[in-house]
C-alpha cells in the first residue's frame, strides 16, 4: 500500500450536521488509521476560522471564505485559488478529494487541481435532473470541473448513470462505493420495544413527544425540510395517517423552509399532542430520538443513498420509503417498504408496517441491527477508496491541449471556449503566486498523524521511544503514565522520573535534563504546528496545555540548573 496525501474538500462538513458531512468525517478517521495523511478543507463556519484539529489529529481548514447559499460558497472559481495553492503546498498534497456537487468550493479544488497536476477525484452524493434551470447549471459545471478529473466514486448504481450522463464521463472512469454507518453509535434501546413507559426519548427529548402510550406507534421523520425531501407530499400523508389511525404519533425532526408547512398542518387538524417538531437536531442526537420510534418514513423525491434509513434500520425500525434514486440499494426487501411517491401509497405502507408491529410480526431489533452492521462498515469504504486512489495515481494525467480541447467536446462550443478560456487564466494566477509566493519559501505543514487527542488536548506520543526522544537504555529514567481525568480535561503525558544514582549518569552541566527534554519537545512541536497553520486559531484548550508545558520546562529547567551548581560543588 502506498500511502497518500489527501485533501478533501467540500462546503459541507462540521459543525453542519448532514449525510455528506458525515460521509467527509467518517472516511477521512478510516484513511488516517490505515496510514495515509488526511486533512480537510471547507469554508468558514461563523467564528470557526483557521485550522482545527479532530480526532486522530485530523487538521481541517476553515478557509475565510462566507457561504452564499444553502451553506455553499459563490461560485467564483478564483477567489479559492490562493488559499487552496496554500494548502496544496502546505500540506504536500497528492490526492484531491471533492465531494458534492452542490459544493462551489469541491468545483474550484477540481478545476485547480487540474492546473496543479494533481490526481483529482470527485464524490457525487446527489442526483440531479436534466431539464430545470438548477440541473442545467450544475451539470455544466461539473461537466467543466470534471475535465481534469481522474476519476469519480458515485453511492449507489443509480447515481453512477445519471453522473455519467450528467458529466458526459465513461463509466469505466466512475466506481460505486456505497455509504456507511457507525454501528457502535446507532444501537437499538436495550428496553424491549413493547415497555412505553421505559422509551421517553432519551437525552434531551424526554417529555417532548410524550406517552404514547400502550399499543400506540411512533412513526419518526427526520430530514432537512426542503422541497427535494418530499415535505410536501409528507404534509399530506400525515394528514390522511392522522385522520385514519388514531394510534399513530408523529416526530419530526430537522429544520428548513418547508417547516412552515408542517406547522399549518399540524394547526389546522389540532395535532399538539400527536405531532412534535424538534427542530434542527445535532448528529449524536439521532440515535436518541429514532430508538423512540416504530416506524421510520422517509418521503424523498430524490436520493441517491439515503443515509437516514441505514441509521434507522441499525436501530431496529421498519423502514418506510418512496422507491426513488438509489433507494432500492440500500437494504434487502424484507427490511424496507418501498412505495411510489404518492399519498396513497405511502399511507398504505406505514399501516402495513404498524400492523405487522401490533401483531408481533416484526423483526427482532437486535437481529436488524447486526444485519446492517454486517452490511455496511467505515473501513470497508476506506479500503475501496483507497484502491480509487490507487488506480487514480496510475492513471495518465490529460495534457492542457487535451484539456482545453475536451471543454469543447463536453460543453459544447461556446461554453467549451469560456471553460477553455478560464483554465489558461487559471494557469497564469498560479504563475503570478508562484512569483509572488515562491514554493521554496512556503513551509511545510507538520504531519500530525502521531498526535492523539484525549478530551479535546493533544498528547505527543512516539512508539518506540519515550517522550524525551530516547529509549529506555539511553536515558536511564523510569517513564510513568499519567492519565489525567476526562472531565478535567487533564493532558495525559509521560513524565520521567529519576532512578536514583543512574540520575548521575545524566551530568546538568551544558546538557538539558531529560525531562526538561521531554517537556521542550512537546512544546517545541505545537510552536512548529501553530507555526505550519499560519495565523489562525487553536483552541483555547491546546493553549492552556501550551502554557501548562512551559510553565512545567521552566520548572525543570530551574532544578536543572540547581543541579548543576551542585554537581559543580
Amino acid at each position: 500500500m502506498t500511502p497518500h496525501s489527501i485533501c478533501m474538500v467540500s462546503d459541507f462538513f462540521y459543525p453542519n450536521a448532514g449525510g455528506v458531512e458525515s460521509h467527509v468525517y467518517q472516511l477521512s478517521q478510516c484513511l488516517l488509521e490505515r496510514g495515509h495523511r488526511v486533512v480537510v478543507v471547507t469554508h468558514a463556519y461563523g467564528a470557526r476560522v483557521g485550522i482545527r484539529y479532530l480526532t486522530n489529529g485530523l487538521r481541517v481548514y476553515y478557509l475565510p471564505l462566507r457561504p452564499l447559499y444553502n451553506q455553499a460558497t459563490a461560485p467564483t472559481l478564483f477567489h479559492s485559488l490562493a488559499l487552496l495553492r496554500c494548502v496544496f503546498i502546505r500540506e504536500e498534497v497528492t490526492v484531491v478529494h471533492a465531494h458534492s456537487a452542490f459544493s462551489s468550493l469541491a468545483h474550484d479544488a477540481l478545476f485547480h487541481a487540474a492546473s496543479f497536476g494533481l490526481v483529482s477525484i470527485f464524490t457525487d452524493h446527489s442526483l440531479f435532473g436534466f431539464a430545470d434551470a438548477s440541473s442545467v447549471l450544475t451539470n455544466a459545471l461539473l461537466r467543466a470541473s470534471l475535465g481534469g478529473a481522474t476519476r469519480a466514486i458515485c453511492v449507489s448504481h443509480t447515481g453512477r448513470e445519471n453522473t455519467a450522463l450528467r458529466a458526459a464521463l465513461p463509466p469505466k472512469r466512475i466506481s460505486v462505493i456505497p455509504n456507511a454507518v457507525d454501528a457502535t453509535r446507532f444501537t437499538p434501546s436495550p428496553s424491549p420495544p413493547s415497555s412505553r413507559s421505559s422509551r421517553e426519548n432519551h437525552a434531551d427529548f424526554s417529555g417532548s413527544v410524550g406517552d404514547p402510550g400502550a399499543g400506540s406507534i411512533t412513526v419518526v421523520i427526520i430530514s432537512r425540510l426542503v422541497y427535494r425531501k418530499g415535505v410536501d407530499l409528507l404534509a399530506g400523508v400525515l394528514a390522511q395517517l392522522a385522520a385514519t389511525r388514531s394510534d399513530l404519533n408523529f416526530v419530526i425532526g430537522g429544520e428548513g423552509p418547508k417547516r412552515i408547512v408542517l406547522e399549518e398542518l399540524r394547526e389546522q387538524r389540532c395535532l399538539h399532542d400527536r405531532m412534535t417538531l424538534l427542530g434542527a437536531l445535532d448528529h449524536r442526537q439521532v440515535r436518541d430520538v429514532l430508538v423512540g420510534g416504530d416506524i421510520f418514513l422517509n418521503t424523498s423525491l430524490t436520493e441517491a443513498f439515503c443515509m437516514a434509513i441505514v441509521e434507522a434500520a441499525s436501530c431496529g425500525l421498519q423502514v418506510v420509503s418512496t422507491h426513488v434514486g438509489g433507494v432500492p440499494e440500500v437494504l434487502p426487501p424484507d427490511m424496507l417498504t418501498l412505495c411510489e411517491p404518492t399519498v396513497r401509497e405511502l399511507c398504505a405502507g406505514v399501516i402495513a408496517a404498524a400492523d405487522r408491529i401490533l401483531a408481533g410480526e416484526a423483526p427482532d431489533r437486535a437481529t436488524t441491527h447486526a444485519r446492517v452492521r454486517d452490511f455496511y462498515d467505515w473501513r470497508d469504504v476506506a479500503s475501496r477508496t483507497e484502491m480509487v486512489y490507487d488506480m487514480a495515481v496510475i492513471d495518465h494525467l490529460p495534457s492542457l491541449s487535451d484539456r482545453l480541447m475536451g471543454f469543447s467536446h463536453r460543453c459544447g462550443p461556446i461554453s467549451g471556449a469560456a471553460f477553455a478560456f478560464l483554465a489558461v487564466l487559471d494557469l497564469l494566477l498560479l504563475y503570478v503566486l508562484a512569483w509572488l509566493y515562491p514554493t521554496d519559501l512556503m513551509d511545510r505543514a507538520v504531519d500530525c498523524r502521531p498526535l492523539r487527542f484525549t478530551s479535546g488536548l493533544a498528547t505527543f506520543q512516539q512508539s518506540k521511544h519515550n517522550t524525551c526522544g530516547h529509549t529506555r537504555a539511553q536515558c536511564g529514567l523510569a517513564h510513568d503514565t499519567e492519565t489525567g481525568s476526562p472531565k478535567s480535561n487533564a493532558v495525559s503525558k509521560l513524565v520521567c522520573k529519576p532512578l536514583g544514582k543512574q540520575a548521575a549518569k545524566h551530568p546538568a552541566n551544558g546538557l538539558i535534563h531529560c525531562g526538561e527534554k521531554a517537556s521542550m519537545s512537546a512544546l517545541n512541536a505545537m510552536d512548529i504546528c501553530q507555526q505550519a497553520s499560519g495565523d489562525t486559531r487553536i483552541d483555547n484548550m491546546q493553549s492552556k496545555t501550551k502554557n501548562h508545558m512551559l510553565e512545567t520546562s521552566l520548572l525543570l529547567h530551574t532544578r536543572a540548573k540547581k543541579r548543576s551548581t551542585n554537581y559543580t560543588h
